[in-house]
């Protein structure tokens, strides 16, 4: 992936780790993770956070630019969802809005939601 398609991975993993208004440890170390992938600094990144976290809004605006691999970039955010071993109904909320902004079937984002709420069981 090229640095834009990395930057909007990062953003899309803002707005679901803060969607429910907190961005937990585990989510942040995913975060940071990314960040230092796609060269994104310390001040961007912190500006990403908390705009994911205040802005419920913020994931309109994503997913303008990367398409060309979307199983790789729902892997990536999904990664960062789970990371606090939960998914509440925001995030899915907006992990289906990613989804279907990048093709990917309602069928195989259902299931891959439903291996997770079975893992947390």
């Amino acid at each position: 992936m090229n640095p834009m398609q990395e930057v909007e991975i990062l953003r899309a993993a803002c707005c679901v780790a803060g969607i429910d208004g907190e961005v937990t440890e585990n989510e942040l170390l995913m975060i940071n993770e990314l960040a230092a992938k796609a060269g994104v600094g310390r001040a961007s990144l912190e500006a990403m956070i908390e705009r994911g976290k205040a802005d419920p809004e913020f994931y309109k605006e994503q997913f303008r630019v990367l398409k060309d691999q979307p199983k790789k970039s729902m892997f990536a955010i999904f990664k960062v969802a789970t990371a606090d071993k939960s998914l509440s109904g925001d995030e899915v909320n907006v992990l289906r809005k990613f989804a279907e902004k990048l093709g990917i079937s309602s069928e195989s984002f259902d299931a891959v939601v439903e291996k997770i709420s079975q893992r947390a069981e």
